[in-house]
């Protein structure tokens, strides 16, 4: 692989037990070019060069493991991606997984214009679509939900319900355990459904954090 920075995507992709084709490392290094090109302007990610690569890249791309189990417990998973801005982490993942369909969910209208840039860009544009609506708004039902940086879990969880599928599950990307264990008890307390929750722990290449995927099912 050649192009800016492709040392430090394939070290990356190394420490993360990722093995990827020439047209994959391709599509990540337009999308990463797409998100530098429209960043000043539009403001998607407070991060700029290696740091952009490893606190939004990686960080997206540390979850595909645990995330590409739980695709394989359905026959033809649907993902969707709430709140996705950047296409965070959707797009890392539509490009690490790529035999899924995936929906991008952004009502900002500019975010949404960079995601078409971005799909068309990337050539993900047959798999991967935008739903350019609230989450209140939304009608389709998902498999596997994502959200990164999105609402504290007790504001999101009832919305989502109604766009979750029987058997579905939301994996939501976060930080410490502690603070993820505080969100759950609120959780408990004021969401209408139950759910339980799995932790995973995630380790993102060359980042000093702490990072949690929790899994969520509804009881």
């Amino acid at each position: 692989m050649s192009g800016k920075y492709a040392a430090l995507i394939q070290e990356g992709l190394d420490a993360m037990q990722l093995v990827w084709s020439d047209e994959q490392l391709l599509q990540l290094q337009r999308y990463i070019a797409e998100v530098e090109l429209f960043n000043p302007v539009y403001k998607l990610v407070g991060a700029a060069g290696k740091e952009l690569v490893i606190r939004h890249i990686f960080d997206s791309l540390a979850a595909v493991s645990p995330i590409s189990e739980i695709a394989r417990k359905y026959e033809n998973p649907c993902f969707a991606d709430l709140g996705s801005g950047a296409g965070l982490p959707g797009i890392p993942l539509a490009i690490a997984l790529e035999n899924y369909s995936f929906t991008l969910v952004e009502r900002m209208e500019r975010r949404v214009n960079f995601l078409r840039n971005a799909l068309v860009a990337t050539g993900l544009s047959e798999r991967v679509q935008i739903v350019s609506q609230d989450l209140k708004q939304v009608r389709q039902k998902f498999d596997v939900i994502t959200f990164r940086a999105f609402r504290p879990l007790v504001e999101i969880l009832d919305l989502v319900d109604p766009i979750l599928s029987d058997g579905g599950v939301v994996c939501a990307y976060k930080g410490v355990l502690d603070q993820v264990e505080a969100e759950l008890d609120q959780v408990a307390s004021q969401c209408k459904s139950r759910w339980s929750a799995q932790y995973i722990p995630l380790t993102v290449p060359q980042l000093d954090a702490n990072r949690t995927l929790c899994v969520l099912t509804k009881i």
